[in-house]
């Protein structure tokens, strides 16, 4: 749903640059709560049932790939020798013509991913091994996230303490404050 939003919220934008693009995503949120609650209260969700698995999963399945192709060039730090916005096929292809100029935003992006998997199927096969203590790995599984952000916090920080001007590798630098600050940054936000 999300990169539908963004595609409406793009085209819109084309038309109308005046129309914010957090008006037009809210928008379209309450048109999508007036159609769900219509066939609610029309008694029509066996129109759900018409839909195929397959179909599902086939949209699901290429979502994912195309959200994945478009997260690879800014995690290897190559997104602003290609327009990820292109049609994924073409996303896939100039990322991987343009690996060559990875930069050191790849060596955080992929140790911090290989991170996420290892922890989880360690966790997984702890699980499997000591079976009395299958919830605390569990927890340990759905914590993995807070700690690898905790560590490269910590190691982005310890690396760029004596870079302030011009950092190392990509940060997220200044967060703006307020509702909807993502559409509409604010001045002031705090320098992380």
């Amino acid at each position: 749903m999300s990169t539908i939003v963004g595609n409406v919220v793009l085209h819109a934008h084309k038309v109308d640059p005046s129309i914010p693009g957090h008006v037009i995503a809210s928008a379209l949120a309450v048109i999508c709560g007036c159609i769900i609650v219509a066939i609610g209260l029309a008694r029509m969700g066996w129109i759900v049932d018409l839909i195929s698995l397959t179909a599902i999963t086939a949209f699901m399945t290429g979502s994912a790939i195309s959200i994945a192709a478009g997260q690879v060039p800014t995690m290897m730090g190559i997104s602003s020798r290609l327009n990820t916005r292109d049609p994924t096929y073409l996303v896939i292809i100039n990322t991987l013509r343009q690996l060559g100029h990875s930069t050191l935003d790849a060596a955080m992006g992929l140790t911090a991913l290989t991170m996420l998997y290892i922890i989880r199927y360690a966790c997984q096969w702890a699980a499997k091994k000591h079976p009395n203590q299958k919830k605390t790995f569990f927890f340990i599984s759905t914590l993995r996230t807070v700690f690898v952000i905790l560590l490269y916090t910590m190691i982005s920080w310890l690396v760029n303490k004596d870079h302030r001007e011009k950092s190392l590798f990509k940060i997220l630098g200044t967060v703006p404050r307020g509702r909807c600050s993502i559409m509409k940054p604010s001045k002031g936000g705090p320098n992380i």
